[in-house]
């Protein structure tokens, strides 16, 4: 396997995503703290005005040692610059520097900053992201097509190779690479030849990872183990009951979890590409409705409260969460918390999301809709469980490799319980009558293992749990003195019985064959069934928890009244609670002038904007499969928003079924006919042209008035 360009990675390198609070000099791809930084990797300095302007070096493998106006230096040895801004550089250390302890400085015309370094011959490699903050979808491409994921085992026929690119990689030992907690062949590993200090590792997907849907990627490297990245496994053509279209094709519709509404027999789904909740009726054994996101949010977690009346949902791509009044069926309010949430639960009124890209996690009043506090986790907020009766909640921490303990009452931590160097825990449940913690761990050493935290004391054990294929478990749902762990790559659940004899844990397990990627779980406790949500095939497993027998299969990503075969984003438009305009009024505008426009229609409760759209933008109307879509109404099937168009005073009336906005038109805009979108908590209105959603610009633009 060649060495391939990786000159897309180069933004990568170049300029990270995380915003300084304190001074810090880390790995530049994982972030992670309190490590030992290696000669010839990649690094970020971040601090507080530590430059005056910003400056990026114009070629990543030959860098200069001043840029803009900062040099930077551990001990005496200059380093190379990609990057520099008033918060943060990033540098290489120079393969030349020796092992120790060093005061790295930073001279800029904002004065002279230092900090000390450990300076160690091998050290944790990072992954870098393509957010840039070391977490969420790893920077991965196809070693053949020079494309990003989802992936398929096969490109051409032939074994799918994938490039993973890091920087801090020991390169006098061989790594391990685990997918989904699978060991993979390592084909290469070695210099980038696109950047100085990257370095690459190409690897083989085996048949065995077909389906498995979103899954981590970790490196070890002479013992240690990198921060944890994401990759999508997709079924193969053909595959199961929801295949793609083709070979690396991706689908618009990726269920992510699943959740019990108490008292019914409902559950809630999210769809983390089509942007929607499905309300899935677990009698009738279909999807009965359907509840429109923001476009691009990526809904991920959803946590219901006991009534069952209200639900949360982590939108992982637009900071924050969506919160919905389940009788209604419709968002009543999006609420920014902190970069990347991936998990989120209630304790009485409050909620708790967990920021995987920013270290924190926040305290939510669903009374008021207010954040309440903002805590310092460790590195990557994974995982959340809540203890009501308590008032604690329990965080883990990916990266950071310990579990973050918050007292409800008092918004504050009240311990960190460390997991150890090279613990990467995800996913944690209560089980509140043996007082134990159960800590998943798909990417930490040794594979097939559970974390148990005793949780009077903090003490940490582990034990073994009994997964197909090698792999290891992902999501954990509990059940009184029942665990159910999630084996994504094995297509099963396992089910275990944890009993304690004089203190020491022990399981009696059972495997249940449940379908390609079992992603999430939940527990109806109505009608007795543990709920599986397989992303691979697209369906929702019931399994009887009386006898572990699935009694039952849904397929979650279709719709009543739809072609099975669709996958596409049309769903959206069966939506309870979608926005639509009936009528606009002026119905024209003319380059250079302001008008307040007036919208009427239904659902526009909340609206926050307006966006309009050049039908010529839009890509057959957004049908077909592997159609993307844009969060910020620029792109994909939703057409571009015509940037000439500026709105501000939107006010809605109390019955959301009409709006006002002022709407100015710049002098450059060019004629013709806009799509007039309205942006609100419950998504937006359509894209497609209608009599009455169109506003015309008249005249010729381009000259000024």
């Amino acid at each position: 396997m060649k060495k391939l360009q990786c000159c897309t990675l180069a933004a990568v390198v170049l300029a990270g995503l995380a915003q300084a609070q304190s001074l810090k000099v880390v790995n530049a791809a994982s972030f992670l703290e309190n490590q030992a930084l290696t000669p010839g990797s990649i690094i970020s300095i971040f601090g507080t005005e530590i430059a005056i302007s910003t400056a990026q070096a114009g070629d990543p493998e030959h860098l200069p040692v001043q840029l803009g106006d900062v040099t930077v230096k551990i001990g005496n040895t200059p380093l190379a610059l990609f990057y520099t801004s008033p918060s943060q550089v990033n540098a290489m250390i120079p393969s030349t520097v020796a092992a120790g302890n060093f005061t790295l400085t930073l001279v800029s015309g904002r004065g002279t900053f230092s900090a000390p370094v450990t300076i160690s011959p091998v050290g944790a490699p990072g992954i870098f992201s393509i957010f840039g903050t070391g977490t969420r979808d790893g920077a991965i491409l196809n070693a053949l097509t020079f494309s990003p994921g989802p992936f398929t085992v096969t490109t051409h026929g032939a074994p799918t190779y994938l490039a993973i690119y890091v920087t801090g990689l020991d390169l006098s030992v061989a790594p391990a690479v685990h997918i989904g907690g699978v060991a993979v062949p390592v084909s290469f590993y070695g210099a980038a030849p696109c950047c100085a200090g990257l370095e690459q590792i190409n690897v083989e997907l085996p048949k065995a990872l077909a389906g498995a849907g979103r899954v981590e990627v970790a490196i070890t490297a002479a013992g240690a183990v990198s921060n944890v990245v994401e990759a999508v496994i997709l079924p193969s053509p053909g595959e199961g009951d929801f295949p793609p279209s083709g070979e690396n094709v991706p689908r618009d519709r990726e269920i992510a979890e699943v959740v019990w509404i108490p008292g019914t027999s409902q559950a809630l789904v999210s769809d983390e590409a089509d942007d929607v909740l499905r309300v899935v009726d677990l009698q009738a054994k279909q999807v009965n409705a359907v509840m429109d996101l923001p476009t691009g949010s990526e809904p991920t977690a959803i946590a219901v409260n006991p009534a069952g009346t209200l639900a949360v949902v982590a939108e992982r791509n637009n900071g924050g969460v969506a919160v919905i009044d389940l009788a209604r069926r419709s968002v009543t309010a999006q609420i920014p918390t902190g970069g990347g949430p991936s998990a989120v639960a209630i304790a009485g009124n409050i909620a708790v999301v967990a920021n995987e890209d920013s270290d924190t996690a926040s305290l939510i009043d669903l009374t008021s809709g207010l954040v309440k506090a903002t805590l310092v986790c460790g590195r990557g907020p994974r995982g959340v469980a809540v203890d009501a009766a308590n008032g604690l909640a329990y965080v883990t921490e990916e990266d950071g490799g310990a579990i973050t303990v918050i007292d409800l009452a008092g918004m504050g931590v009240s311990r960190r319980i460390d997991l150890g160097v090279n613990s990467r825990p995800r996913a944690i449940a209560l089980m509140r009558s043996l007082g134990l913690a159960l800590v998943s761990e798909p990417s930490g050493e040794p594979a097939g293992t559970a974390v148990v935290v005793n949780l009077a004391d903090g003490s940490v054990s582990s034990t073994g749990v009994q997964l197909a294929d090698g792999g290891s478990a992902g999501t954990i749902a509990a059940d009184a003195n029942t665990a159910f762990f999630a084996d994504q790559t094995g297509a099963s659940v396992t089910a275990a019985v944890v009993s304690l004899n004089g203190g020491a844990v022990s399981l009696t397990q059972q495997q249940i064959k449940v379908g390609l990627g079992p992603r999430s779980l939940a527990v109806d406790r109505l009608d007795n069934l543990l709920l599986v949500a397989n992303e691979g095939d697209g369906t929702i497993v019931l399994v009887s928890l009386a006898n572990y027998q699935i009694v039952g299969r849904i397929n979650a990503v279709h719709v009543p009244g739809e072609p099975e075969s669709e996958d596409d984003h049309n769903d959206r438009g069966q939506a309870h609670n979608e926005p639509s305009v009936t009528s606009v009024a002026p119905t024209t505008i003319a380059p250079g002038s302001q008008v307040t426009l007036v919208v009427h229609g239904a659902n526009l409760a909340g609206a926050t904007g307006l966006a309009f759209v050049d039908p010529s933008t839009l890509p057959g109307n957004g049908k077909g499969r592997g159609n993307g879509h844009s969060g910020d109404h620029s792109g994909g099937p939703f057409g571009n928003s015509d940037p000439a168009f500026t709105v501000s005073a939107v006010t809605v009336n109390a019955a959301g079924t009409g709006l006002s906005a002022v709407v100015n038109l710049a002098a450059q805009a060019q004629p013709g006919t806009r799509v007039v979108r309205v942006i609100t908590p419950n998504g937006e209105s359509s894209f497609v042209s209608t009599d009455g959603d169109i506003i015309t610009i008249t005249g010729g633009g381009g000259k000024d008035q």
